[in-house]
């Protein structure tokens, strides 16, 4: 079997190039980028969708105890300067068992299996958000993560949930590259996983779906796997989320 960071196959189409046209991951590395972070998902968690109660924030900056913890990224369009989306990736402690939130909402043993998930190689990937201003243009207002049971009915499906989406996975896997973690707890939407495998990218349901904010499914990835697997099916989008090999962890 070829590693997954082995060199890119040729494409016709370079998504790669055509998301760099439009879009930048960032990473949220200064006290000015984290309040955008935190603004943001006030907007898409509070505003938007009423997920999180927006009393609980007066500032208008949605936060919780695990930001202390993660690694943050946004998404830049490139013309305007203005910011998509965002995803954190929450990593490991040493000194408390149940360091995620998937330990708070599950009891499953597997995400306490430190045998098949180290806990120095663990990391959890959440609040998945992208902004309003760029999901209304296939008119999905209901999920942060512009998931829908309906997208297939909006004609620039193609050219803007591939570009804001992978974008955001892309961000994950580079701050877990640069991390050292090699697996993914995360708990997200049905139809969130349907939307990842159009394009090849796998997360492993694991369990009964919980009631969190409407049904979600806790998952975990093996990130080697998931990207062999997209190198495999689709290069173009391997190249995207990796960039062409050298994000892989």
């Amino acid at each position: 079997m070829h590693s997954s960071c082995a060199g890119s196959t040729s494409t016709e189409s370079r998504l790669v190039d055509v998301f760099s046209n439009y879009f930048e991951v960032t990473p949220a590395n200064t006290s000015k980028l984290l309040e955008t972070v935190y603004r943001l998902r006030y907007q898409v968690y509070c505003v938007e969708t009423g997920f999180e109660n927006p009393w609980q924030f007066p500032d208008r900056l949605e936060n919780d105890e695990f930001d202390k913890y993660s690694a943050h990224s946004l998404l830049r369009h490139q013309r305007t300067g203005s910011f998509a989306g965002t995803v954190r990736l929450i990593l490991p402690r040493k000194d408390v068992e149940k360091c995620f939130p998937v330990h708070e909402i599950s009891s499953l043993p597997l995400f306490l299996n430190h045998k098949q998930f180290p806990r120095a190689k663990v990391a959890e990937v959440s609040r998945f958000a992208i902004s309003k201003e760029f999901r209304k243009r296939f008119g999905e207002f209901i999920s942060p993560s512009a998931a829908s049971d309906y997208y297939e009915t909006y004609i620039d499906e193609r050219r803007i949930i591939p570009h804001i989406t992978l974008g955001l996975v892309a961000g994950a896997v580079k701050m877990s590259a640069e991390n050292g973690i090699q697996h993914w707890f995360c708990v997200v939407e049905r139809s969130f996983l349907r939307l990842l495998s159009r394009y090849s990218l796998y997360l492993m349901p694991y369990g009964p779906a919980i009631d969190y904010h409407g049904k979600r499914q806790p998952c975990y990835v093996h990130l080697d796997q998931f990207l062999e697997r997209a190198r495999k099916e689709r290069p173009d989008v391997w190249e995207l989320i990796t960039h062409n090999g050298k994000n892989c962890p």
